[in-house]
């Protein structure tokens, strides 16, 4: 009989040199070493065993216990030492039944070794090939994953948490040290200390470590009391910290504090007994705090000092990640005491002025003399050529600035300027309330700021809400758009709203030092607004803030805010067709407001003094990473520009190779002349508004041809006309439309609302009674068809689903008979211009959502204002649904009067795509291009917004004409 003892011996010395064969194995666990055979397992292997074979195939050096329970359960065991007996016991058992399945495995597969040794051969590479690309791609190509993987074990190997766990508690405890001597006299002492900064594995006594930390106060020291490692510190100790002597030297003649000063550092807060120099030239305490890198909180006898590291830190902290002085002094007292229980007296408020004075400095400076201006916009006499105005390529040398205003930078009303003033009041980015920017504001209190486009009137009525208990409802500002840095003081507080009296003067104090320039670009959300009447508003501005006579002052609206205006505006102010622009999108200033408003939970509640310096040190630190960002920036934009310029000439040569030489010519110089003379030329880009068709253009029509016949002895059958009677018919529709929306919600109308539903319906059931006298006269036949309903009918009919019977409703073989003259197709004629309102009215909707969304997302703070915000956009959406259905109403009517009509051409059947995925007009971010948004499929909502009627070869022009423009 086969005996497995001795033949596991034998096994175990025959396999004794190669241990590439073997599992790893611990002395100290004394686990013993099992021969893991390079056999093909079956194919109904379990996944021990195939976790096995890859492992022992693969050549790693694996336990047994790591195989099968993939964890050490010598970790297990030394996690619970009251059950190591037990634990052993039962694994010794599990090796055991293990180690005789090995066994069996491998004599099973000696025995057969000899018969199919070539043939096993070929198969075992193919598994191994098979496994190792199986094993390759279970792994994380990212060289981060895969870092992480390691040290978990993920993909089989070794987890290594519980050994970094244990080398954690291990620093917690005294490690390998010796307690019973000092580590560096070597004295006995059985009071031994540690440094938690210096090393935490060198154990001194109390004199050694009171010598090396003679000017090391702020360091945290740990004391050995033969079991755990107490907190202590270092004046507890006896130790004196002497000052005044920058040699490191003591004073002979100290001056004795007997209350200890509280030190603020990067590990918390300490209390240091501090002696100072009383010799004939000392110093103020002050200065020999200063000297020694502590910096002081008040000037006289300070109790309180912070280190420069630790400022530094903060200033790191607040520009980088908007960390909030309370959220870090917070994190100090954490440090100092996790418990909360011995933390030094309450030092916010000192935390507070150490902070300001220290990063704010001296008073006295310049106008705009600690920004930092923009390298690369035109500033004469410093980067330009001397001959720059001369020169023919004069789009160089334009200044493009972006401005707008930001809702989230509020202010509540805490202190005021006398008791909180700035420490350098125009000096940096920040116009000053007090001084001709505050003057000019009062002036203007009471000017109204008329907007006539209608995508902004709501965020019009919005910027004015919630400005109670507001010193400041927001922000203006003024950056270059190429580069998108904040010009020198050119951002203003604002008061309520955003009225154009703050954005003419930070623009013209933006310009101050620009004078010389010839040519400067304004990129404004509602520039279409603000431009009209700046030149006059200017007269109001300071003298010395005027800008020059000859300066050219044009703007344009930005690529993302175009959507929202309608369309007379985008094709005179859209940003992708004013000339010299680029790719500049002109949405510089939204990308600052990304950045800034992150600390303004924090701003709120300042002074007003304390917020202009804040703010001036964040607009200036954002201006020194995009001064620094500012090569490889321009880096990437070259690279980009080179290979769009190939690209975009290609497809501007191949489009204009196949129009008329002449067309292009005619074209060019067009646009070439409207863009010198923008008042007096006429626009290249708008369509003629006579082929635009709507309901009161349809209405006059008709009216007009019933005053020509009646003029030309055609009787009257009535004193209502045939459009009157059509008009009401209309009316009433939209009345029952509205009326349905009303009674169609889903919940339980309230007593109120079920009352006001049956009075609109008496009164809707008045007028089609009305409706019905004056119908019958030129509609003689609804008589019949509305007594074969009365007859029909076997249910009450609400009067919002009657049906009126106009022409539209009767087949074109009943209709001859039913209808008078020729009241259908004058139906058809105002049927086709309520089409066409429909459509503007759910292109005009879809631009103020676009722009409401954005609003709400970028600008409102607060529950109760994105509430309020959401609340506009649902009664935007609920129109532009109406509107929806509207068009369908109308279509469907125009279809049964007209069905062969040309009118199929521009009014197509309207489909929820093409509601949803509208593009926002036909000026859109490059609609035609493809680059950023021109890739985007533009809804046939939109396109006939270009024009109407048949004439398709001049709408092909018209686009036409837009694509040669944005690509010259």
């Amino acid at each position: 009989m086969f005996n497995v003892s001795s033949f596991r011996r034998a096994r175990r010395n025959k396999h004794t040199q190669k241990s590439d064969s073997y599992p790893t194995s611990s002395k100290s666990s004394g686990t013993r070493r099992i021969p893991l055979p390079r056999s093909v397992p079956p194919e109904n292997d379990d996944s021990i065993r195939t976790q096995r074979y890859v492992r022992a195939n693969s050549g790693d050096l694996w336990t047994i216990e790591s195989i099968v329970f993939g964890s050490d359960l010598n970790a297990t065991r030394r996690q619970d030492a009251s059950s190591d007996e037990e634990a052993s016991e039962n694994d010794d058992d599990r090796r055991a039944d293990i180690e005789d399945e090995v066994i069996m495995e491998d004599v099973s597969g000696w025995m057969d070794e000899d018969d199919d040794h070539v043939e096993r051969a070929g198969e075992e590479k193919r598994r191994e090939e098979e496994l190792r690309k199986k094993r390759v791609l279970a792994r994380p190509r990212t060289g981060r994953r895969r870092a992480m993987d390691v040290w978990t074990g993920r993909f089989g190997g070794r987890n290594h948490s519980q050994e970094f766990l244990y080398e954690l508690l291990r620093l917690k405890g005294r490690g390998g040290a010796d307690t019973t001597k000092c580590n560096r006299c070597g004295l006995l002492d059985n009071v031994l200390y540690r440094c938690k900064q210096c090393s935490r594995c060198r154990l001194l006594c109390k004199t050694c470590c009171l010598d090396e930390h003679a000017r090391l106060p702020l360091h945290i020291i740990r004391h050995w009391d033969g079991e755990r490692f107490n907190k202590t510190t270092l004046r507890s100790m006896g130790l004196r910290l002497y000052l005044g002597h920058e040699d490191g030297s003591r004073c002979i003649m100290p001056r004795m504090d007997p209350h200890p000063i509280v030190v603020m550092h990067t590990t918390g807060l300490h209390e240091v007994s501090v002696r100072y120099c009383n010799c004939l030239e000392s110093t103020p305490r002050r200065q020999q705090l200063l000297r020694f890198g502590w910096y002081p909180a008040t000037v006289q006898r300070p109790a309180t000092c912070a280190t420069l590291d630790v400022l530094e830190l903060f200033h790191g902290l607040t520009l980088n990640g908007k960390l909030s002085a309370y959220n870090f002094y917070k994190t100090m007292i954490y440090l100092t005491d996790a418990l909360g229980i011995q933390v030094p007296k309450k030092r916010y408020q000192p935390f507070l002025r150490m902070i300001r004075s220290q990063k704010n400095g001296a008073s006295r400076f310049r106008r705009g003399e600690l920004t930092i201006q923009c390298p690369a916009c035109p500033i004469p006499s410093v980067n330009l050529p001397p001959d720059w105005k001369q020169r023919v390529d004069q789009y160089l040398y334009r200044k493009i600035l972006s401005v707008d205003a930001c809702f989230r930078l509020t202010n509540l009303f805490r202190s005021n300027q006398s008791t909180d003033p700035s420490l350098h009041p125009g000096a940096g980015y920040m116009l000053e309330d007090s001084g001709d920017y505050g003057m000019h504001v009062l002036k203007n209190a009471s000017q109204k700021d008329i907007s006539t486009c209608s995508g902004f009137k709501a965020i019009a009525h919005a910027d004015a809400k919630c400005h109670t208990g507001l010193r400041s409802t927001g922000v203006i500002a003024v950056c270059c758009s190429r580069h998108e840095m904040v010009c020198s003081q050119a951002v203003g507080n604002l008061q309520r709203g955003e009225r154009f009296c703050n954005m003419d003067y930070a623009i013209c104090s933006a310009l101050q030092d620009s004078h010389d320039l010839t040519d400067v670009l304004f990129s404004y959300d509602i520039a279409c607004q603000w431009i009209k009447h700046f030149l006059e508003r200017m007269s109001g501005v300071p003298e010395h803030l005027h800008l020059p006579e000859d300066m050219e002052l044009n703007a344009a609206i930005p690529k993302g805010h175009c959507p929202g205006h309608q369309l007379s505006c985008q094709i005179q102010w859209a940003m992708g067709i004013q000339p010299g622009v680029g790719r500049t999108d002109g949405e510089a200033i939204e990308r600052l407001w990304a950045f800034v408003p992150m600390c303004a939970s924090s701003i709120k509640e300042m002074g007003p003094g304390s917020r202009a310096d804040t703010l001036d040190d964040q607009f200036g630190f954002h201006n020194w990473c995009k001064l620094i960002g500012i090569g490889l920036c321009f880096l990437r934009r070259s690279f980009k520009a080179r290979a769009q310029e190939l690209k975009q000439t290609a497809l501007h040569a191949d489009f204009t190779a196949h129009l008329p030489p002449d067309v292009v010519k005619r074209w060019t110089e067009w646009v070439e002349a409207w863009e010198k003379d923008k008042d007096n030329r006429p626009n290249p880009y708008a369509q003629d508004d006579s082929k635009w068709d709507t309901e009161a253009k349809a209405r006059y029509r008709v009216q007009e041809q019933e005053r020509q016949d009646y003029a030309a002895g055609e009787i009257p059958l009535h004193d209502t006309s045939p459009c009157g009677v059509l008009t009401n018919g209309f009316l009433i529709e939209e009345h029952q439309a509205k009326l349905r929306r009303l009674t169609d919600g889903d919940g339980t109308l309230t007593q109120a609302q079920a009352s006001d539903i049956q009075k609109k319906r008496v009164a809707l059931e008045k007028r089609i009674r009305n409706f019905r006298t004056v119908q019958l006269v030129y509609m003689p036949g609804v008589r019949t068809q509305l007594q074969r309903e009365s007859v029909a009918r076997t249910a009450a009919v609400e009067v919002e689903d009657q049906k009126l019977w106009l022409p539209s409703d009767f087949s074109s073989e009943k209709r001859s008979t039913v209808c008078l003259g020729d009241i259908a197709a004058k139906e058809a004629e105002i049927r086709k211009g309520q089409c066409y309102d429909a459509l503007q009215a759910m292109r005009d909707c879809e631009r103020a959502l676009r722009t409401l969304v954005s609003y709400r997302r970028d600008e409102t703070d607060g529950q109760g204002v994105r509430t309020r915000a959401q609340r506009s956009i649902d009664a935007i959406e609920a129109r532009r649904n109406y509107n929806a259905d509207r068009y369908r109403r109308c279509r469907c009517a125009l279809e049964r009067l007209d069905p062969g009509g040309s009118w199929k051409i521009d009014l197509r059947p309207l489909r929820e795509a093409d509601i949803t995925n509208m593009a926002g007009g036909s000026f859109d971010i490059d609609v035609l291009l493809p680059i950023g948004q021109g890739e985007t499929e533009l809804s046939w909502v939109w396109a006939t917004e270009t024009g109407q009627g048949d004439d398709v070869v001049e709408r092909k022009a018209y686009i036409a004409r837009l694509f040669l423009s944005s690509h010259r």
